[in-house]
C-alpha cells in the first residue's frame, strides 16, 4: 500500500476478508504466543478499553483486516499480500523511519499478539486525534459514539482515494461499520456514516477536507465500554426478552429469559467465547437470585425503575424509555402513578428535556404569573418561544391538568417536522370536524400517536397516556 503524508496509512487494505474463521492450529513451532480466539477478543477490547477506543470498532479492524489472526496456519507471522509492510492481526505499516521515531520493536510487532493489538490501537488514536485538523470531526467528538471513529478508521487504511466517502462502491471505512452491525447483530441500517467534500491537489490521489465538523443523524453507542457497578437495562428491538445464559456463550445452558427493559447492574469486565465472527461479548449480571451471563448487544446505559404500577409492554417500553433519558420520572415512593393527570408545566419540562429546545438568552418568558427563581421558569420560556405552549390571556395555566385536546395541538406544534399531514378527514365518535383543533387530533390520529375512538378531548391526559403519545410521536 502506498503511503501520502508522512504516516497517513498506517494499515493496509483490508486483507484476507475471506480467511475461514477456524481456530489457528498449533503446527508444532515455538510462537510466543499461540492464542484462542477468546483470549484474541480480550486483548481487544482490553486494550480498546485502555485507549478509550469502542471494542467494537478494533474488533472490526482485526477481522477485516487479517480475520483476527497474527500467524498464518503455518506459523509465519501473516503480512499484506501486496507487500507493502503491513505486518500481524491489525496490519501496522510503518517503515524503518516510523518504526524508528515511534520506538516500535519490529520483532514483537511480528511475533507478539497483544503488542501488535497496541500499536494498531496507538495508530488509531493518533487518526482520532487528527480531528477537527486533517480530518474532520464528527458530531460533539464522544468517543463512546461509533459514528464518531468514522474518520479514524478512514485514515487507519490511509487518505488515499480508494478510502474518498464519496466513491461509488466499497470503502474500507463502509466495510468496517458493515462488520461492526453484522458481528454486533446491530441492523447494518443502523449507521447514518458522514458524508463530506473532498478535496484533491496537484493530481494527488490523497484527499484532504475542508470541512472541520460533521453531524450525522445516528449517534449509536457502545455496547462494550460498560465497567463494573454501572446501571443498565436489558433491550431489545423486537421480542420482549432475551436470554440469561449460565456462561459467557450461547452454547451454555439458559438460565432463563430477562424481560426487556430490566434494570440492572454489571458485575464484571465483558467475556467471550471462541466465535471470531461474534464480535459481541458477554456481561455478567445477577438476576432473579442467579448469577449468569447475557449478550452485550441486549445491555443499554441507564438506570431505569423497574415501577410496581405499570402494566402493559408498551407503557413499560415508554416509560423505560423515557426515563432512561432523563425525561421522566417516579415518585419517592417508588411509584409511577400512570394515571394521575398531568400538569401543564410537566409536560412543558419533559418537551424542553426531549427536544432540546433553544431559547436565545435575552427572550424572557411573556406570560404573567411565573418568577424567574421558579423551577418550572425555564421549560415555560422554551415552549413559549417555540410557540408549543402559550396558555390564553397572558396566563400558560402552569398548574391546570392538560387536557387530551390541549395535548393534541401541544404534540403536533412541538413535533411538526415529524408528523405526516393527515390525507383524510377521519370521523370521530365525539368529535365533528369544526371542533376547534380537529386538524391537531386528526394529525395525532393519522400518525398512530393516538388510537382512540370517541377521543374524548375534554378529558385531562395521564401521566401513562402522555409517556405513551410522547415516544409514539418521537419514533
Amino acid at each position: 500500500m502506498k503511503k501520502g503524508l508522512g504516516v497517513l496509512a498506517a494499515a493496509g487494505a483490508a486483507l484476507l476478508l475471506s480467511v475461514p474463521a477456524l481456530a489457528e492450529e498449533n503446527t508444532g513451532k515455538e510462537e510466543k504466543d499461540r492464542l484462542s480466539y477468546k483470549e484474541k477478543k480480550d486483548l481487544l477490547t482490553e486494550t480498546a478499553l485502555e485507549y478509550e477506543i469502542p471494542p467494537e470498532i478494533l474488533k472490526a479492524i482485526a477481522y477485516e483486516e487479517t480475520g483476527m489472526k497474527q500467524f498464518d496456519e503455518a506459523g509465519n507471522v501473516i503480512r499484506n499480500e501486496n507487500d507493502d509492510g503491513g505486518i500481524g492481526m491489525m496490519q501496522v505499516t510503518l517503515d524503518e523511519d516510523d518504526l524508528m521515531n515511534r520506538n516500535v520493536d519490529k520483532e514483537r510487532l511480528e511475533h507478539d499478539t497483544a503488542y501488535n493489538i497496541e500499536v494498531g490501537a496507538q495508530l488509531l488514536e493518533e487518526k482520532w486525534n487528527w480531528s477537527g485538523n486533517l480530518l474532520p470531526a464528527v458530531n460533539d467528538g464522544q468517543r463512546h459514539i461509533l459514528e464518531n471513529w468514522y474518520f479514524a478508521v478512514l485514515a487507519y487504511n490511509g487518505l488515499d482515494e480508494r478510502n474518498d466517502p464519496n466513491k461509488s462502491g466499497d470503502t474500507y471505512q463502509e466495510g468496517i461499520y458493515e462488520r461492526v452491525a453484522k458481528s454486533n447483530l446491530f441492523d447494518v441500517s443502523v449507521f447514518d456514516l458522514p458524508g463530506v467534500d473532498t478535496v484533491y491537489e496537484n493530481d494527488s490521489n490523497i484527499m484532504s477536507f475542508e470541512e472541520k465538523h460533521v453531524t450525522t443523524e445516528t449517534k449509536t453507542p457502545s455496547l462494550q465500554m460498560f465497567k463494573e457497578g454501572d446501571d443498565v437495562y436489558s433491550y431489545r428491538e423486537s421480542g420482549n426478552s432475551i436470554n440469561f445464559r449460565e456462561g459467557p456463550s450461547t452454547g451454555t445452558a439458559l438460565l432463563g429469559n430477562v424481560a426487556v427493559y430490566t434494570p440492572l447492574t454489571v458485575e464484571g469486565a465483558l467475556e467471550h467465547d471462541n466465535n471470531p465472527a461474534n464480535h459481541y461479548g458477554f456481561y455478567p449480571f445477577y438476576y432473579s437470585d442467579s448469577h449468569g451471563y447475557m449478550a452485550s448487544s441486549y445491555v443499554q446505559e441507564g438506570a431505569i425503575t423497574a415501577f410496581p404500577d405499570v402494566r402493559g409492554d408498551e407503557l413499560i417500553k415508554a416509560v423505560a424509555e423515557l426515563e432512561a433519558q432523563g425525561i421522566i420520572n417516579g415518585h419517592e415512593d417508588g411509584t409511577f402513578k400512570p394515571n394521575d393527570p398531568i400538569k401543564r408545566k410537566h409536560v412543558a419540562a419533559m418537551l424542553d428535556k426531549a427536544l432540546d429546545l433553544q431559547v436565545p438568552g435575552d427572550y424572557e418568558l411573556q406570560a404573567a404569573g411565573v418568577d424567574k427563581d421558579n423551577p418550572y421558569y425555564e421549560p415555560l420560556r422554551a415552549v413559549e418561544y417555540h410557540g408549543i405552549m402559550t396558555g390564553s390571556n397572558g396566563d400558560i395555566r402552569k398548574e391546570e391538568n392538560m387536557t387530551r385536546a390541549q395535548m393534541a395541538s401541544v404534540l403536533t406544534t412541538a413535533l411538526a417536522d415529524y408528523a405526516e399531514p393527515a390525507g383524510e378527514q377521519h370521523h370521530f365518535a365525539d368529535i365533528g370536524f369544526d371542533y376547534w383543533n380537529y386538524d391537531a387530533i386528526n394529525t395525532l390520529y393519522h400518525n398512530g400517536w393516538t388510537t382512540e375512538d370517541p377521543y374524548r378531548p375534554s378529558g385531562d391526559v395521564t401521566r401513562g397516556q402522555f409517556a405513551l403519545f410522547l415516544t409514539r410521536a418521537m419514533e
